[in-house]
Order: structure tokens, then sequence, then C-alpha cells
């Protein structure tokens, strides 16, 4: 799929893409921290649209997918801190 087709907050499709970049991130969040390294908005917003198949195909669809990793970003990293503490500390990586 192309990144300027990707579904928008007015289509009935948001709320699975939504959730789909969120657990991206969170996944990629997860690993950096395994491996004790940092990744920037822009890498992480390629290796979101990297994993959900999606060619960047304008610069617009590619502003717009990285307004929305750096809007769930945080949603993202809250939902690893929880999990860990649920688990103290220890939460498999599915790869």
């Amino acid at each position: 799929m192309k990144a300027s087709e990707a579904p928008t907050i007015q289509s009935p499709a948001w709320n699975e893409y939504r959730s789909r970049v969120i657990a991206i991130v969170a996944d990629v969040e997860n690993l950096m921290r395994q491996l004790d390294k940092g990744i920037n908005s822009e890498v992480l917003a390629e290796e979101v649209a990297e994993r959900l198949g999606l060619e960047i195909d304008t610069s617009a669809a590619y502003e717009s997918l990285l307004k929305l990793v750096r809007a769930v970003r945080p949603i993202a990293c809250e939902g690893l801190r929880r999990t860990s503490e649920q688990h103290g500390g220890q939460f498999q990586l599915a790869l």
C-alpha cells in the first residue's frame, strides 16, 4: 500500500491502522531498550513504514506518518512501562 493511501482519521479503518502503528512503535521501542540504544522519530517512522509495508510515495504522506508516529510514541511507551511493571520488569519480546 502506498503511504498516501493509508487510512485517515475519517476512515472506518483508522482505529485498526492506528493500533497497528502503536504496536509496531512499542515493539521497536522495546527492542531499542533491550539493545540499550535510542531511535529518533524519523528512523522510527521509516521502520513503521517498512513493517506495515507502506511505500512512502509523497513527502506529505511521509510527514503524516511522522506526525502519527510522534503522536503515538508516548502511548506505546506507556504501554511498555505498564507491561514491564505488571511483570516485575520482565516480559518476552515477540520477534
